[in-house]
């Protein structure tokens, strides 16, 4: 069985890490906010690359694809309507097709110790951004991906979820639309997943850049403690299922009648 210990840096994490710089632990807020947003940014240019190497998206504005882009693209969704989305995948004639949401719960609460204390507040924000888009662009396949370090699944005492668990859990409660023409399933998201990262600092004797990925929606977190390997995925196999997800054919493969 594959375990943590077997796993290498993901090297485009490595580069996000490096491109946010050192990890203000004892910094302010705006320290915080400010390394979050820059690993954010290079964590958006990684899944932009994956992207552009799905043949199912040829000839699509996909975006960012580089540091230094910009950030958040401005997406049209309607008349004097428009919205800064993460991640984008544009058709030349059917708009934004796929937008993914990046957040990130990247440092301990001061206070209790947690990596979770403002994850309501996290959903809430992306709730509504995915609302907004799905109320113009109802078609519009959103995803939401929240970064946690791998500290977040040990964070608490035995008798509580760990941050990771509850992340998993408040986030699958926001995943699956059941019909993209209810309007009471716009705020939702059409797949989710939760990102584990180390960051070399957590004092579990992990390397930097290690990266995998919960599907919230077929994932059972354990309480405490990290996923088995077989229950996650790599950076690669989750866009991979994005993709899947947001280019899903209604052609049928007809089976064969039976023989007169």
């Amino acid at each position: 069985m594959v375990r943590w210990t077997d796993l290498e840096p993901e090297e485009s994490i490595l580069l996000a890490l490096n491109h946010a710089g050192p990890r203000p632990i004892e910094g302010s807020q705006d320290d915080k906010r400010h390394w979050s947003e820059r690993f954010a940014d290079a964590c958006a240019v990684a899944i932009g690359q994956q992207l552009k190497k799905s043949p199912l998206l040829k000839n699509k504005t996909i975006a960012p694809l580089a540091i230094g882009e910009g950030t958040e693209s401005l997406v049209p969704l309607g008349k004097e309507t428009s919205k800064r989305i993460d991640v984008i995948v544009v058709d030349r004639i059917l708009g934004l097709e796929v937008g993914i949401s990046l957040k990130g719960l990247n440092f301990r609460d001061r206070r209790s110790g947690n990596y979770d204390k403002n994850v309501t507040g996290r959903l809430y924000e992306l709730g509504d951004e995915i609302r907004l888009v799905h109320e113009h662009l109802p078609h519009a396949f959103m995803t939401g991906i929240f970064f946690l370090p791998l500290e977040s699944t040990v964070d608490k005492s035995e008798a509580a979820n760990s941050s990771f668990a509850r992340t998993v859990l408040k986030l699958r409660e926001r995943t699956g639309r059941l019909d993209a023409a209810l309007s009471s399933q716009a705020g939702r998201c059409d797949s989710s997943y939760v990102a584990l990262y180390s960051t070399g600092e957590e004092g579990l004797g992990f390397p930097a850049g290690l990266l995998r990925l919960v599907n919230v929606a077929t994932m059972v977190p354990p309480r405490r403690g990290r996923p088995q390997i077989l229950n996650t995925i790599s950076l690669d196999l989750a866009v991979a299922e994005i993709v899947a997800g947001a280019t899903h054919s209604d052609e049928i493969d007809w089976s064969e009648p039976e023989p007169d």
